[in-house]
Formats: structure tokens, C-alpha cells, sequence
């Protein structure tokens, strides 16, 4: 993908790239690719060559039409969420000295296509020159959760924390982020990524292929739950095998089988811009790392959006342009 010639970058609108489309709420199959106009230049426009963007289950729920509820959208629309890229053009009102670093951020209309206009300054964070962009692509949808949980739960060493869905792309970051919290953490995946749990830090690891009553005597009482997948039947499970428990769920919004010493919360709230600074500070401190499963070409997405759904994750999936 070439820059944008500085004749072209003061008419944006007249500069065609290619994006991901959702057309209706048939699911992955019915993803486009298709060409579509740069959003026009504006005094508050930073424009990204995109190069980095996360798979999140907020896509393929969006697509399948999940999300009509809480995420009302207009049809049809480029999907996508967070992006990664580096800086080519600004307007007059945005820092000059952003042009040519690396950053990553947040795009509401849509973030998988070739370049991002992002016109809103607190959804765009600079990413440190040791850190990698990928990598760095990795926080949103993906840390920017875990720090949420934690905070919400307010894990310290008091805490035996119980991580579902503990290899994904928030699993993978919140048991980091749960042991520099001093919390013991118990994850919960699949037995062949066990080995992949305890490198990135779970303290014990139990399987979802078999009884969590019977595995759940065997480590440390648990006393904080947090969900990221949101399978009700493991929810139950833990609950019926546990006493007095906290339960926080970034996925399910209610969970009624509790007993009369156990809470259950939905949460997914925002860290604020000092949270994505924190995060990418911690990352180029060395103190958290990214989990990247695998890379896929933006053309892929179909392939790459099936394979997140339905198949074992170890960190984060992306596209890339």
C-alpha cells in the first residue's frame, strides 16, 4: 500500500481503499471486500496508514446481529473496532509531531480498511519506539479489557482468582495483569494449552473437557470469578462447586444460578486514556507481553473471523493491511 501523495491527502474524498463491509446480519459469510472513499480532511484529522487490526468477538456478534441491543448500528457499515498504523497527515488543529510515529486507537465507523481518518483525539495513543506495533495492536479489545477487570474487581494478593477463556486475546493479558496484582490465578482452557497458560503466568490450570467440581479441590479456594467467554454451563459449574464467590462477567449480561453468598456482575466499561497509557507503558517496560495466535491479510478475513470464533486461541488474532 503506497502513502498518500500530498496532492491527494487535502482531497481525502477523492481517494478510493479498500475495506471489510457488513451489508446485513447474516453472519461472517456475507463480509465484503470492497473499495470505498477516505472520509473527507478535517482541521481535527490525523490520517493512519493502517497496518494492524485486532479480530474481536464484538465483530462477528456485531455481523450475526448479537449486538442490535447495546450496539445499534446502520447497514452497511466497514466493521471493526480498534487499528494499528502509522501517522502520514494531520489537520491544523492536531499535533504536527505525530506525523510519521506509530500509533494505535479506537475508529467508530469502522476500523478494517487501508487508511483511518480518526477525528476524535482521546481514541488515539502513541505507541512507544521499543514497542512492537502488532503487539501493540493486541491492547485494544484485548488489555484494555483485562485492566478493566481488574480494576472492577479489585484483585490484590488477598484474591484466588478464576480466569474463563484464560488463552484468548483478554485472557491472556488479564492473567498478567492479575499477577502483578500479587492475585493467584487459576485459568481454565483446554488441555493443550496448558503449557501455553502457565508461560504466560496462571498458577494452576483446570480444563473445561472435564468436572471443575473435581479439579476446583485441588487448587486454592477461589473467591473472584472473571468471565471473557460468557458459557453459562461453566458459570454453573463453578458456582455449584464453590462457596462464597464474586462473579464478573465481560460477556454475559445476567447470571442467575447463584447461591445466597455469591455475586455475579456484567461489566465493560471504558480505562480512560491513562489506562491505554499505563498499558503501553507496562508493555515497554517488558512487564506485559502480547499473544499474537496468528497474522492474517485483511483479504482473510473470513477465514481469520471462523478460525477466532470457533477454534482454541493463544492470545489475539489480527488482520493485517
Amino acid at each position: 500500500m503506497n502513502k498518500l501523495p500530498n496532492n491527494q491527502i487535502k482531497r481525502a474524498q477523492d481517494v478510493m481503499m479498500k475495506a471489510i463491509i457488513q451489508h446485513d446480519y447474516r453472519g461472517i459469510d456475507t463480509l465484503t471486500v470492497e473499495d470505498r472513499l477516505l472520509e473527507p480532511m478535517t482541521p481535527l484529522s490525523v490520517i493512519v496508514k493502517n497496518q494492524y487490526v485486532p479480530v474481536l468477538p464484538y465483530d462477528w456478534m456485531t455481523e450475526d446481529g448479537k449486538l442490535k441491543n447495546i450496539r445499534p448500528v446502520k447497514l452497511p457499515m466497514v466493521i471493526g473496532y480498534g487499528f494499528a498504523g502509522v501517522v502520514e497527515r494531520v489537520g491544523i488543529l492536531r499535533n504536527k509531531n505525530l506525523i510519521g510515529k506509530k500509533v494505535i486507537g479506537a475508529n467508530l465507523s469502522g476500523a478494517v480498511k487501508e487508511y483511518i481518518n480518526s477525528q476524535i483525539p482521546p481514541l488515539l495513543f502513541e505507541v512507544p519506539e521499543n514497542v512492537a506495533l502488532k503487539d501493540a495492536a493486541t491492547i485494544i479489545g484485548g488489555a484494555d479489557a483485562a485492566l478493566h477487570a481488574v480494576k472492577t474487581t479489585r484483585a490484590s494478593a488477598r484474591d484466588v482468582v478464576l480466569v474463563t477463556g484464560a488463552s484468548g486475546g483478554v485472557g491472556s493479558y488479564l492473567i498478567q495483569l492479575l499477577k502483578q496484582r500479587g492475585a493467584l490465578v487459576v485459568a481454565i482452557g483446554h488441555p493443550n494449552n496448558f503449557d501455553f497458560l502457565k508461560e504466560v503466568g496462571a498458577d494452576y490450570v483446570v480444563s473445561y473437557k472435564s468436572s471443575l467440581a473435581l479439579q476446583l479441590k485441588k487448587v486454592p479456594t477461589i473467591n473472584k470469578v472473571v468471565d471473557t467467554v460468557g458459557e453459562g454451563e461453566i458459570l454453573r459449574q463453578i458456582s455449584n462447586a464453590t462457596g462464597a464467590l464474586e462473579i464478573l462477567s465481560l460477556s454475559m449480561t445476567n447470571f442467575s444460578s447463584l447461591k445466597t453468598n455469591q455475586t455475579f456482575k456484567f461489566s465493560h466499561g471504558t480505562v480512560g486514556i491513562q489506562g491505554y497509557r499505563d498499558l503501553l507503558n507496562l508493555m515497554a517496560q517488558k512487564k506485559i507481553r502480547a499473544h499474537i495466535q496468528k497474522i492474517y491479510q485483511y483479504s482473510e478475513v473470513k477465514e481469520a473471523q471462523l478460525v477466532s470464533k470457533n477454534e482454541r486461541s493463544q492470545g489475539r488474532i489480527l488482520l493485517e493491511f
